[in-house]
């Protein structure tokens, strides 16, 4: 029997979860939950740093049995800045922050977008990693300047915890500065900053890679440090030609390939490549997922109205089919004051029906996220010269039925779900591949096929889902 510990942190909140290994099947206790979202102070976004190590030791506290390791994974992007004495110089920024967004124009002034995309295999997107350090550079110089050591997320929580300053393949390939070599690019870095930046080294995962402080039995372990990546090593796929969604807070839309995809078509569709714990790549849509209705939720508490999961989905049962579409995408619903006004703004620009009721807006929601993977299934398949047969869906989006079912009407695809807690399986796998007691993806991934009940959903009303998918591209083309 060996167990290990995976914390795995999202947008929204985080959780520990230890996991047993018997040598046939895998068990799985969550062990501790917590909220994780960014604070606002001094016109920017951070995360509450010292509440997350809070959190983490916190939960450390709370094992009792005995663990071999421990691995964190966590959202991409974001990154903390130590100082000479392993202190931060700053608060990290969150990538909901939108300090960073007049550096893409000034980046591509300097190095075409397209090249851009070429060198890293990134989407251009304000918020990722080289975006954000340029807005430090030009607002807070001091904190570079006192900075000798640049931890992604993940590695910076694996430092706070462990001494260990790394930074995985997975989570840095999401910076826009991992090159085709899975080496930090000092082209774009001279270019850019006109010097080198202090970059923790990348190392490949499945690596133990020192000790837990305070709790010297257990082993510190490199993961992949994105959730994605992790998610998409414990989803059980089967069959050569399926496609991953991985739904929490994001939606991550995408297909297994050895090398990246950089052509036109990809660049001018928005595609982006990142890293898997083989160290070959996702190539993926970066795509909404359940943010919209968690800041939903939010307003609708704050106006005295509390719904439970099967409360929403009688609500959602109660509203009209196909009444109103939104691109989940839009700019509009990245960050709004308040949501259901954006929804509405969205609608009025649109000319569509408003939605009032709750269950109007959570319908509204669901089909359009269907609808939006659907439409982007497509994209892949086009780019890819690939015919999708299968989707492997991991994540809590696989807990509402009514998403994986209108994805699967959608796309007229059949779609398997399962596990829910695909990243820190992931995660837990990563250990045991470290440990020695796994050896490749497949195995683990046969590990949790045997472990987890998974469920499928064959397409239904075919010509009612056609109508609203031809609806919702006129809506998006204009």
């Amino acid at each position: 029997m060996t167990t290990v510990l995976a914390y795995d942190l999202g947008a929204s909140s985080g959780r520990l979860v230890a996991q047993t290994y018997n040598g046939q099947t895998l068990t799985t206790n969550e062990i501790h939950r917590f909220h994780n979202k960014p604070v606002y102070e001094n016109n920017h976004y951070y995360w509450d740093y010292d509440n997350l190590i809070k959190e983490l030791k916190r939960g450390l506290d709370k094992v009792t049995s005995p663990a071999r390791s421990l691995g964190i994974d966590t959202w991409g992007v974001d990154f903390g800045l130590l100082n000479k004495n392993g202190q931060l110089s700053s608060k990290p920024f969150s990538y909901r922050d939108t300090h960073s967004v007049p550096y893409v124009q000034q980046a591509t002034k300097q190095i075409p977008a397209q090249t851009l995309f070429e060198q890293t295999g990134n989407e251009i997107s304000a918020i990722n990693t080289l975006f954000q350090l340029m807005a430090i550079q030009v607002q807070y110089p001091q904190y570079l300047t006192e900075t000798t050591d640049i931890l992604m997320t993940p590695n910076l929580l694996m430092h706070a915890l462990s001494g260990v300053k790394l930074n995985e393949f997975t989570i840095a390939s999401t910076s826009q500065l991992v090159n085709k070599n899975k080496q930090w690019d000092k082209d774009i870095q001279l270019t850019l900053f006109d010097q080198t930046l202090p970059f923790a080294p990348i190392e490949m995962p499945h690596q133990i890679v020192g000790t837990i402080m305070n709790h010297p039995a257990i082993q510190m372990a490199l993961v992949p440090g994105h959730d994605t990546a992790c998610a998409l090593s414990a989803l059980p796929i089967q069959r050569p030609n399926a496609l991953f969604i991985s739904i929490g807070t994001w939606g991550l839309i995408g297909k297994e390939i050895k090398v990246p995809i950089t052509t036109l078509e990809a660049f001018q569709q928005r595609f982006t490549n990142e890293g898997t714990s083989e160290g070959q790549y996702r190539f993926q849509k970066n795509a909404m997922g359940f943010w919209i209705l968690q800041k939903c939720r939010e307003e609708w508490q704050q106006q005295g109205l509390h719904f439970t999961y099967e409360q929403e989905i009688q609500a959602l049962q109660q509203a009209k089919s196909f009444n109103t579409f939104i691109d989940p995408d839009d700019d509009l619903f990245f960050n709004p004051v308040s949501m259901l006004q954006a929804i509405k703004q969205y609608c009025i620009q649109t000319n569509q029906q408003v939605p009032f009721t709750p269950g109007e807006f959570i319908r509204c929601f669901i089909e359009s996220l269907a609808l939006k993977y659907a439409y982007t299934i497509e994209q892949i398949e086009t780019i890819t010269n690939t015919k999708i047969t299968d989707i492997y869906i991991g994540g809590g989006g696989t807990q509402n039925t009514n998403l994986c079912q209108f994805i699967a009407n959608a796309s007229n695809k059949i779609v398997h779900t399962g596990p829910t807690e695909a990243s820190s399986i992931g995660n837990g796998l990563s250990q045991l591949r470290a440990l020695g007691e796994l050896h490749s993806i497949e195995e683990g991934r046969q590990l949790v096929a045997n472990s987890f009940e998974m469920k499928q959903y064959e397409p239904q009303r075919k010509s009612e889902w056609q109508e609203a998918i031809d609806r919702f591209q006129q809506l998006l083309h204009k």
